[in-house]
């Protein structure tokens, strides 16, 4: 393993709490395996000290950029000095890129790296009905990376209505042809994504019952700390499941090269 030295830069991922983040054990050697001495360093950041935090380590030429998770997605969004396309419809982000000056660029990268690990395992088809459940960061990102692909039938779900309702009317707004249904409905699903932090523990309920789901359904968890019970019961009925690591993988180039302002 290298170790850091005076001489390495790094990234910084924010949660609160922290202590489920597993992400430097796919950023860590992703970078060294691009010729980068760079290095992800967790961080349990309250949400009152997020922006003193980023403007402090900002100053840092050590500092390559900053990661964020929950929940601090739309806190960093407001801190921007300026955001690209996706984190500016989706009102979060999740990676900021420090240039010159101190001035801060953030964009949202959770859609992208969803789409391309559904399209690799082969679970994303634009004409069967995906159900999102979650309307918060990750939800927003996932839902607008689908629609943006040409998904035709989306369902939402969450706990409280108002998140949900401006998402839906968000993207009406942007996609005419694509119909958004808000019941609590999943037979007609061909994928189901949990874009909540349910699962993070193992006390945690399950985003929505197994037995509910249809037998030619797939799933995506977004969870990547751990094989979370909804993942094990959904492959013990047979369905295919993609978990949160395919996304953090996905991930990994589009924010390097942000981070290196290749992109």
């Amino acid at each position: 393993m290298q170790l850091p030295t005076g001489a390495s830069r790094f990234v910084f991922i924010f949660a609160h709490p922290a202590g489920h983040v597993g992400a430097p054990r796919h950023y860590t050697p992703y970078f060294h395996d691009n010729g980068l001495d760079w290095h992800m360093v967790p961080l349990d950041i309250a949400p009152e000290h997020l922006a003193e935090t980023i403007r402090t380590l900002a100053k840092s030429p050590s500092v390559a950029g900053f990661n964020l998770t929950m929940p601090h997605k739309p806190a960093a969004f407001e801190l921007c000095d300026a955001v690209g396309p996706a984190a500016r419809f989706e009102g979060v982000v999740n990676t900021i890129r420090i240039e010159p000056g101190g001035r801060l660029v953030g964009e949202s990268f959770d859609g992208g790296g969803f789409l391309n690990a559904a399209r690799e395992a082969d679970v994303f088809d634009p004409e069967r009905r995906c159900v999102v459940i979650g309307a918060g960061g990750a939800g927003r990102a996932i839902c607008h990376a689908l629609a943006a692909a040409g998904l035709k039938k989306l369902r939402i779900l969450n706990e409280t209505s108002g998140p949900v309702e401006a998402l839906a009317a968000k993207l009406r707004g942007q996609f005419d042809g694509l119909e958004i249904c808000l019941d609590d409905k999943f037979d007609d699903a061909g994928l189901v994504v949990n874009a909540t932090s349910l699962g993070l523990h193992a006390t945690d309920a399950v985003p929505v019952h197994p037995a509910r789901l249809p037998d030619d359904c797939a799933v995506f968890d977004i969870i990547a700390a751990r094989r979370t019970e909804f993942m094990e019961a959904c492959a013990g009925r047979g369905l295919k499941v993609v978990d949160g690591v395919a996304m953090i993988r996905h991930q990994l180039p589009l924010q390097t090269a942000f981070w290196r302002a290749e992109a």
